[in-house]
């Protein structure tokens, strides 16, 4: 539902810069990032209990690791907790000496699946154990109930999208139950060039979708085309407004998170990055012969702690780790006893790891009791200390400040939101009192606009007639369904404001590259040539536009469009704009047309091919003498099709638009 799939290397299948507020009910610009080691990952060559050496060799004769290779975490440990770390995992003991690396141990869901695939489902859904099969994800859900009505597109105080996802990262946690809004995939382009590749991919919107599911597929691409569309040109001035200040590894990893802390420098809001480091399968030689502290296992822990350590000073030193908080995980562990091809298979429990200067620090829950194996000879299941849910929780109501419902809403039973374990410390805790209440975008992107239609307009009235609404001719729904323009939009009339003159289409266009569509709505127009919303409330807005200037478009059925000489902003309340004043308000050379005291769109494209032509008076010559109820050759709208409509079409001939 909400992650925009992007990244550094490879950008693949989805914070302002204001410094941290002291304040503990400012949480608005925290940020999750949550890394997922694809493959599940081997926790006892990761973290050696040392107080059960002997039985990890006994256990292990041919993988284990030499007792004087290991970095012991903490001397003040007691033996049920005494942990010995990879000879790799230097940066990730440095972390653990500043207080900032919190490991949670004998995590995982009870009844585990050991399919990579569904236990990765489970993780991501909230699924596993007495809980099967949730359909959504549950970061989505979190995220639905934190931005209730959120429909995928920016909306006012968060300009960037709600998640992230890089790399290879399975993008399932965000999918909503309703609908997927912004999952795409856009393999080995960089945040530089999302916006260059998503501007080429536009094309008129899929008409006449079938009820199917290839239908239903159309509908999800042009989804995520819509709002891929309006996020694009954010994503890339976030990356290319910010700036790294740490070496990190030349790896996948490294450089995702690198990717993201820049991204975080440029100005991005975004709730939640998800990154992935795969190749954790390690059934086979997971050490290097005759040296079992080198080899694969070996390489994917280096990269991972001297990616993350990286990160974490890269956001130091931007005067940003007081809001982000880093989660890692796997789907799930390894067996405790080695097989025989030097490598270990799938488990069941292991641990995460939680980094930041948010958390306290430390050890949470005892040793995995390396005797105590089910038949395959892995962890006894019985032995799980906290469910993955537990932990999530504490992440998303600690650090994030969702309520007790809001955590419901996502992990749906109480087991999994009481008994959590604390490690964010006391002053990031978000206190009960500032719990966030789920409140719905607010969008702002109000303009006045004021234009007039040449073949409405009365010059002695100096205003437009409404004979359509007189004579009960308009359509309830906005009419620019069909080809050429093709739109999509739901707007309904229930009630007919005073004065309403006909159904217009506004479009809000990239201020630099008029080919680009942010926004597109359908109005109602007034006689006094105010655009309104169906609610006849005066002025327009765009739901989900973030904050910036554009250039605005206005379409009319049987009139050339117009495009606003000068990008409009949208962050002013009340702007005004007015079409009717000069020619120079429309973009190109003789857009606007004078009427009376007033400037007028031009009438006459009954096609509306942009163009005043032969084949709009040859289309008028079919209807010519007819009677017209809502017709597009009824150029003035006074209900016949007649030579008042030939005269209109024949002064504005071979008129060319601004958006041919």
């Amino acid at each position: 539902m909400y992650p925009l799939l992007a990244g550094a290397m490879p950008l693949s299948g989805i914070a302002s810069t204001t410094p941290f507020l002291p304040n503990p009910c400012e949480v608005t610009d925290r940020s999750v990032v949550i890394i997922f080691l694809n493959g599940a990952n081997d926790i006892f060559n990761t973290a050696v209990p040392l107080s059960q050496f002997s039985a990890y060799t006994q256990f292990r004769p041919s993988i284990y690791l030499p007792e004087q290779s290991l970095i012991t975490l903490d001397d003040s440990l007691s033996d049920d907790q005494a942990l010995g770390l990879h000879p790799r995992l230097s940066a990730f003991k440095n972390l653990y000496d500043d207080g900032l690396l919190t490991m949670v141990q004998g995590v995982g869901y009870d009844q585990p699946n050991r399919s990579h695939f569904k236990s990765t489902e489970n993780w991501l859904t909230g699924s596993g154990g007495a809980l099967q099969n949730e359909r959504s994800g549950w970061m989505a859900r979190f995220l639905e109930d934190r931005y209730p009505g959120y429909n995928g597109t920016p909306f006012d105080g968060e300009p960037d999208p709600l998640a992230l996802l890089f790399g290879n990262t399975i993008s399932t946690g965000f999918h909503s139950a309703a609908e997927h809004r912004l999952e795409i995939n856009l393999s080995g382009q960089d945040p530089s060039g999302f916006y260059t590749m998503i501007s080429s991919l536009g094309g008129a919107p899929i008409m006449d979708i079938p009820d199917t599911d290839h239908g239903a597929m159309l509908n999800h691409i042009q989804t995520i085309s819509k709002s891929v569309n309006v996020y694009a040109s954010r994503i890339s001035d976030t990356f290319n407004n910010g700036t790294n200040s740490a070496d990190y590894p030349n790896s996948s990893l490294g450089n995702q998170l690198k990717t993201i802390a820049r991204m975080m420098a440029g100005g991005s809001r975004t709730k939640i990055y998800m990154a992935s480091k795969g190749g954790w399968d390690n059934h086979n030689n997971m050490v290097q012969y005759n040296n079992n502290t080198e080899g694969t296992h070996a390489n994917l822990l280096g990269d991972l702690s001297e990616s993350v350590a990286a990160f974490q000073e890269d956001i130091q030193n931007m005067g940003l780790d007081n809001k982000v908080l880093t989660v890692i995980f796997s789907e799930f562990g390894r067996k405790i006893i080695q097989n025989g091809s030097r490598g270990t298979d799938h488990g069941t429990l292991s641990s995460m790891f939680l980094i930041g200067r948010g958390v306290d620090g430390g050890v949470i829950g005892n040793n995995i009791n390396l005797s105590d194996q089910d038949n395959p000879g892995a962890p006894n299941p019985e032995q799980i200390q906290y469910d993955y849910r537990q932990v999530f929780s504490t992440v998303l109501q600690d650090w994030l400040g969702a309520n007790d419902d809001s955590l419901s809403s996502t992990f749906k039973r109480q087991e999994y939101i009481a008994n959590r374990p604390t490690f964010i410390n006391e002053s990031n805790l978000v206190p009960d009192a500032c719990y966030y209440t789920p409140q719905p975008p607010v969008t702002c992107a109000c303009i006045r606009v004021r234009l007039f239609l040449e073949g409405f307009y009365d010059p002695q009235l100096q205003q437009m007639h409404t004979q359509l609404l007189d004579r009960n001719a308009l359509p309830n729904t906005q009419p620019y369904t069909a080809a050429p323009f093709n739109y999509n939009g739901t707007e309904t009339v229930t009630t007919w404001p005073e004065d309403t003159v006909d159904w217009v289409l506004a479009e809000l266009r990239t201020a630099n590259n008029l080919a680009h569509t942010v926004a597109r709505k359908a109005f109602l127009l007034r006689a006094d040539g105010q655009l309104m919303g169906t609610d006849g409330t005066a002025g327009i807005s765009f739901d989900g536009v973030p904050d910036g200037t554009y250039h605005l478009a206005v379409f009319h059925r049987n009139h050339l469009a117009v495009v606003s000489a000068e990008p409009v902003p949208t962050d002013s309340p009340n702007f005004q704009y007015d079409f009717t004043t000069s020619e120079n308000r429309a973009l190109g050379d003789r857009q606007l047309k004078i009427t009376g005291q007033v400037w007028t769109m031009r009438s006459g494209d009954a096609d509306h091919n942009h163009i005043v032509n032969n084949q709009d008076y040859n289309l008028w010559t079919t209807q010519q003498g007819q009677s017209a109820h809502y017709d597009n050759y009824d150029l003035n709208a006074d209900g016949q099709i007649d030579a008042n409509d030939f005269q209109l079409w024949r002064g504005n001939r071979s008129k060319l638009g601004q958006l041919k």
